[in-house]
């Protein structure tokens, strides 16, 4: 069966300009295209997941790639990061401690802050995982035109930066509240 493809729009595309502060309302066959395509790409991660060495669990391995990503991040960093609260990071933490993945480090200019980083067991893993979804994510990229892949980047990017400017727009919501 053959997927409609998504409306993007009725101007003529070589004239269209990125819209910095967005245009309206999204059809809805847009938004079930994107829908289907991040959940086909998180299946496609899972996939290649799959057989790590040490086996980990998922939120182990998003905890992995979020110390991969801050370096050197606090436990509370982590912890919001992660959407948990400082102690379940904490204990999360104690078992890629026991897997020999991260090393917890009092912080230099606070010793009662904790630093968590990767340790060579850690960024090992982390380096395998980076390159089994890279494979992955090319075998399917290597089926594009040069022109398709072209477009995909310019969609992916203008996708980013919109949710980057959605992130610091619900920052700055947050931080005006008072008490």
């Amino acid at each position: 069966m053959t997927q409609r493809r998504p409306r993007l729009s009725t101007d003529d595309p070589a004239t269209e300009e990125p819209v910095v502060g967005g245009t309206g309302e999204v059809p809805d066959d847009v938004t079930a295209a994107v829908e289907r395509v991040l959940s086909a790409a998180a299946l496609l991660w899972s996939r290649a997941d799959q057989g790590l060495e040490p086996a980990v669990s998922p939120i182990q391995l998003r905890a992995v790639e979020a110390i991969a990503r801050f370096g050197r991040p606090t436990l509370g960093r982590l912890a919001e990061e992660l959407g948990a609260i400082p102690s379940s990071a904490s204990r999360l933490c104690d078992r890629l401690e026991a897997a020999g993945l991260v090393v917890r480090e009092n912080a230099v200019a606070d010793r009662r802050e904790i630093i968590v980083r990767l340790s060579k067991q850690g960024e090992r893993l982390y380096s395998e995982l980076t390159r089994r979804r890279r494979a992955a994510v090319r075998e399917v990229l290597e089926q594009l035109s040069p022109a398709s892949r072209g477009r995909l980047i310019d969609a992916l990017t203008e996708f980013d930066n919109a949710r980057e400017r959605q992130d610091a727009g619900a920052s700055e919501a947050l931080g005006s509240r008072t008490a």
